[in-house]
This record gives structure tokens, C-alpha cells and sequence, in this order.
């Protein structure tokens, strides 16, 4: 079953997945998979939905994301959306070991700047600085700084 997994870049924020052994008091995102689409999200957005290279380094303690995952959380239309929106055909739709790579490499991206944010953020203020960018995202065009 084609799965994706957590690209090495995501090291930093996997504190902030409630289901983390050591999760952060403040953790935000319920699962890796939430984590996985938030950051795939945010590198599709930052890179204006161009493909990005594939991502080359992954968790090894983080198992990989069976797809039935995002499909029984109601995630899986997100990734769709990533696919369709980067690669501008619906070939990707019937494809779901092509599309797991799109995702991760887009999640890749996304985590290096989350990451990258997070050094100048504390750990307190991570729900209202994703907040931010969420409101900042929906209202500025995206940049290619990683």
C-alpha cells in the first residue's frame, strides 16, 4: 500500500503531534499525517505549486503514513489537491505511490521553513505563529525562500 513518510526536515516539529512519545505541552497537530498536510500545504503555497525535487532524507523512528490513513482522516482530498495543483493533469488521482512523493516533497519543503521559523519563534507562541501564517497565506502571493 503506497504510504508516505516524514521527511528529516519535520525532526524539529514532530514535538508538536499530540500522539509524539514526548510531545510538547502545546502540540498542535493531532497526528503526523495533520503535520504531513499542514506542511505540504505550506511548501506547495511557498513554492506557487512549481514541483519541487523529490525529498532524499526521511525519520527513520517515524513508521511511514499508510494513505488509508489520510483517507480515514479526511485528509486525503488535500493531497489531491497538492497532486492536481502541481502536476496539472488528473493522471495523479489514479496514482497513489506518485502522489505520496509529490506530497513528501512538498512536505519537505514546508517543514525546512516551518523549521527555519521556528528558531526565532518560543515554542509557546507555535499556535499563534501557524495562525499567522495561515492569515498571511491567504491574503499575500508566495515567495521561493525556503
Amino acid at each position: 500500500m503506497p504510504a508516505i513518510r516524514l521527511p528529516a526536515s519535520a525532526e524539529a516539529l514532530v514535538p508538536f503531534c499530540r500522539r509524539h512519545e514526548e510531545a510538547a505541552e502545546n502540540a498542535c497537530f493531532e497526528t503526523y499525517a495533520d503535520l504531513v498536510v499542514f506542511a505540504a500545504s505550506c511548501g506547495y503555497h511557498r513554492l506557487n505549486g512549481r514541483s519541487p525535487s523529490e525529498a532524499k532524507a526521511f525519520l527513520g523512528d517515524v513508521y511511514p503514513i499508510d494513505i488509508a490513513v489520510f483517507k480515514n482522516q479526511n485528509l486525503f482530498p488535500n493531497l489531491l489537491l497538492i497532486g492536481l495543483g502541481a502536476e496539472g493533469k488528473p493522471d495523479i488521482a489514479r496514482d497513489e505511490d506518485r502522489l505520496c512523493r509529490v506530497v513528501e516533497a512538498f512536505a519537505d519543503v514546508g517543514c525546512k521553513y516551518l523549521a527555519h521559523e521556528l528558531i526565532g519563534w518560543t515554542s509557546a507562541r507555535l499556535h499563534l505563529e501557524l495562525g499567522m501564517i495561515l492569515t498571511t497565506s491567504a491574503t499575500e502571493p508566495a515567495t521561493d525562500d525556503i
